[in-house]
This record gives structure tokens, sequence and C-alpha cells, in this order.
């Protein structure tokens, strides 16, 4: 067993980093790998974009085992939406780390990361990576994205850290100039000396790590998240905490990521439905909490469920259920409805969810890959 195992999911074309059409999608991650004091690890890339790029890793010849892993055969995927739970899942079954690392795609890191990752985890925790989107090439953009004839609107850069309290790095020519730092990091450290903060399972989002035996215990990513695209890794947190891991969630001051920016609505093609909206995820993860189920993909939502979250949770559990029913009428209660400007709702994409909800045990898929399935065999590269 290899000591991490780092697991990416995509739908990004090859190269979405603004103003560096030169930089394929993988290259930032790759060259970081490549600088790394501790090379017991695995990437692992789920791609909805395989088929495009199969042969990117067969001739690099890198210091580190790469498994290149087509995202197809993927329900949500093959009809236009994402499946990113489905996605998480099949990188689970791939993997052969002690610790599973979770991020998006196009992210940096120090060369002393994975070896910090390590350390943390040896001392008890389940890390969670502070991040910052990096914006230097943000002059270029707009004459990259005429050229290209992006259809996009940018969102400007937050520089929420200033120069000073901003980490320092030179990746890819990434510098660190004009970074914008999520939330985590000023609620854990800004103006304090703490190197640890305590971290929480709504935390448990992109750039977090678990055991392999924990996310085994818990059966994964629900897959009941996809056809949308949010709050399915705080589930994951969610699941963890009820499975009594929480108190090894932790952030460190020197243990960060830096995401290169890209163009946020570039996305796979295919991805005709990507803005489509079918259930109330927050829901989701409330139900799980209230009846204490950790463990993911185990049971389907009957008429039943479906009625109890509408009549009894999301009126009367709900923390934000009487602000939903005011502000968000169109997702109120928990199925999402069709007619409101705005938000791509449709009963017949509900009825198609509630219909299609899967029942996974990634324990056995695992060991069926691990035993030779052919299923689990093509697309991989070691």
């Amino acid at each position: 067993m290899t000591k991490i195992s780092y697991i990416t999911v995509t739908a990004r074309p090859d190269y979405p980093y603004l103003g560096r059409p030169d930089l394929h999608l993988f290259e930032p991650t790759v060259e970081a790998f490549k600088n790394q004091t501790n090379k017991d690890f695995e990437y692992i890339i789920v791609d909805t974009l395989y088929d495009q790029r199969k042969d990117y890793f067969k001739n690099l010849k890198l210091p580190f085992h790469v498994k290149h892993v087509p995202a197809q055969p993927n329900l949500w995927i093959e009809h236009g939406s994402p499946g990113i739970s489905t996605q998480y899942n099949k990188g689970i079954i791939y993997a052969d780390g002690e610790l599973l690392f979770f991020s998006a795609d196009g992210y940096m890191f120090p060369s002393n990361f994975i070896e910090n990752l390590w350390t943390r985890y040896c001392e008890g925790y389940f890390p969670m990576a502070w991040y910052a989107i990096d914006w230097s090439f943000h002059e270029p953009i707009r004459e990259y994205l005429d050229e290209y004839k992006f259809d996009v609107v940018l969102k400007a850069p937050c520089p929420y850290a200033t120069p000073s309290s901003s980490p320092q790095y030179n990746f890819s020519g990434y510098t660190g100039k004009t970074v914008e730092v999520e939330h985590r990091y000023f609620h854990s450290f800004k103006d304090n000396n703490f190197n640890i903060h305590r971290g929480y399972w709504s935390w448990w989002f992109s750039c977090s790590s678990a055991s392999l035996e924990a996310m085994l215990k818990i059966n994964g990513f629900d897959q009941q998240f996809d056809g949308d695209r949010t709050l399915m890794d705080c589930d994951v947190g969610s699941r963890l905490d009820l499975a009594g891991y929480s108190m090894r969630f932790a952030l460190f001051k020197d243990l960060f990521i830096i995401r290169a920016a890209t163009v946020a609505r570039l996305w796979n093609p295919s991805f005709r439905d990507v803005h489509l909206t079918i259930k109330c995820n927050y829901a989701l993860i409330g139900t799980s909490r209230f009846r204490k189920q950790y463990r993911a993909n185990e049971n389907k939502l009957s008429d039943s469920d479906i009625d109890w979250i509408k009549q009894v949770f999301c009126p009367k559990k709900c923390v934000v259920g009487e602000f939903c029913r005011q502000n968000h009428v169109w997702q109120y209660p928990f199925e999402h409805k069709a007619g409101y400007v705005g938000h791509n709702s449709n009963k017949t994409w509900f009825n198609f969810w509630k219909k299609h909800q899967t029942i996974i045990d990634l324990t056995q898929e695992r060991e069926k890959r691990l035993n030779g399935d052919e299923k689990y065999q093509e697309g991989t590269f070691t």
C-alpha cells in the first residue's frame, strides 16, 4: 500500500487557464508532483474527457504513479449533467493509498506538500488543506477569451490576502501577486499566531482528506447528489462526523494548495445540462444527519421518504427552512420546480433522478478491481 492517493475529478478541456493557452490542464499539478520531497503517492484522475487525452501520461516517465481513469460509464455524464459523486467513488475504487486526498483539477503546491500531509496524518489528523486561487495572469485574460471566443462572464479577482500575508511560491510562473484566499484560512489564521485549527464537518469540501478505511466505512460519496453539482463533499464531512471521525479534522497554516484561475464555465461541451437543478442537496445532508445514517449509497429514497422530507424536514427540521420558503421558492420544499427565471428546473428531471438512485458497495467494488475484474482494468497507467 502506498501512503497517499491524490484523487482528482475533472470535466475541463485541456487548456482552461486564464491567459495561459500553453498550459495543459494536468501540467501544473504534474510539475508540482515532480518536485515533491516524498514521492510515495499516486495521482488518480477520473476524467470525463478521457478519450481525448488517454495518451497524455504514457511517455512522460514520471517519478510517481499515475492512474488516469475514464469517468464513463456514468449515468449523469451520459445525460449531459455532472456526476461528481460517482466520479469520486470511482477514484476510491482505484485507490491504493492509506490516506485519500480529494481535490478538483488545476492545483499546485509546495515541494513538501505530500510530506506534510503524511506527517499530519501520522499525528492522528485528517488534514484539510486551505487553498487560494491565483489571478497572476488576470491582465491578458480578455484578449485570451476574445481570441478563443469563449462566451463567459469573468469573475473579478478578489485579493482577500495582502502580498505580505499570502503564501510565497512560484509554480509554473504563478507567483501569488494577486490571490483570492478561501474563508477557512481567515477564520483560522488571520491576525493570530496559530499553526493549527480544528476543522468542522461543514468545512470538509475541496482539498480535504480521510483514510481509506474511513471512506470505505461511510461508503464514499453519496451518489444521490449527482445530477446537481453542490454539497456532495460537505456530505462526506457530515458522514465522517456521524461515524466518529470529526475530532481528526484539522487545518494547518503551512498546508495549502494553489489553484490557477480558470474559465469557470468552460466544461466538457457535452454537458448541455450543467446548470440543471433537480433537488435540494442540503436537505439530503440534513435528512441523513437527522436519521444518524453515516453510510451512503445503501438505500433509495422512497416516495414516503421524499414526502417526509417535504412535509417534515424542510418546514420543521431544516435550520434554513423558513429562509428558503421565503427566498428560494423555486426549490422549497426539496424538489426544484420549473417556471422560475434563472433556474433550469424540471419535474421530468426530478422523476428521472428518483427512478435512477443507485446502490453500491465500494468495498466490494474495490475488491473486484484488486482481483482483476476486467471492467476496472481499462484506462489505468502505473
